[in-house]
């Protein structure tokens, strides 16, 4: 379970969720001002040729193979040998609780802040970030919606990348999302991504 943090509590951190659902950012960006990051990238149900870089392209249109007519792959689709060129940079998380919160199941290790800290098996309610609150709004956005979700921000400024590219997507057998797979991707370069345009 999350803590109240300074900036909002477990009652806003929902409503912000569903505001994302609602592709309502209004309140998120000012959330993010609060964190010290700037206005983010938001796009539901992306363009698999719009995402930035080859890496994303190819997680998506594996995912979207891998599901089919579903709403999501199987969680047992995951094969790491079909996505060796992005492995490092995905996380899997499984949800709690319809996504009271989540639990890293893998964290590659491309995206570890710091060498050798591992993320598996912790709780991201355990793990303190700055923008914390943004990933847990974005996974339970994704959780409800039941929809692939690419994400733009700007990290905390003691990281050097420019900018981190996610895309998240559900996983499940059932009606309900089980587990998401994230590629998370630092960007280093000054572009601005057109996942959104059609």
């Amino acid at each position: 379970m999350f803590a109240e943090d300074s900036c909002c509590s477990t009652e806003s951190l929902w409503a912000r969720a569903e505001e994302v659902v609602r592709e309502d950012y209004l309140e998120l960006n000012m959330l993010m001002q609060k964190l010290g990051s700037s206005k983010p990238i938001l796009t539901w149900d992306p363009c698999p040729e719009n995402l930035p870089g080859e890496q994303l392209e190819d997680f998506f249109f594996w995912w979207n193979k891998a599901r089919g007519k579903g709403f999501a792959a199987s969680p047992d689709a995951v094969d790491p040998l079909k996505l060796r060129s992005i492995l490092g940079y995905l996380a899997v998380l499984d949800v709690i609780d319809d996504g009271e919160d989540f639990r890293y199941r893998l964290y590659g290790s491309a995206i570890m802040n710091e060498p050798g800290k591992d993320l598996t098996g912790l709780l991201l309610s355990d793990i303190w970030t700055p923008l914390r609150t943004f990933f847990a709004v974005t996974y339970r956005a994704v959780v409800q919606r039941k929809e692939p979700l690419y994400t733009q921000h700007v990290p905390h400024h003691s990281l050097k990348m420019q900018t981190w590219d996610r895309l998240i997507l559900p996983l499940s057998d059932h009606d309900k999302v089980e587990r998401l797979i994230v590629a998370i991707v630092p960007n280093y370069s000054d572009d601005v991504s057109t996942a959104g345009d059609q």
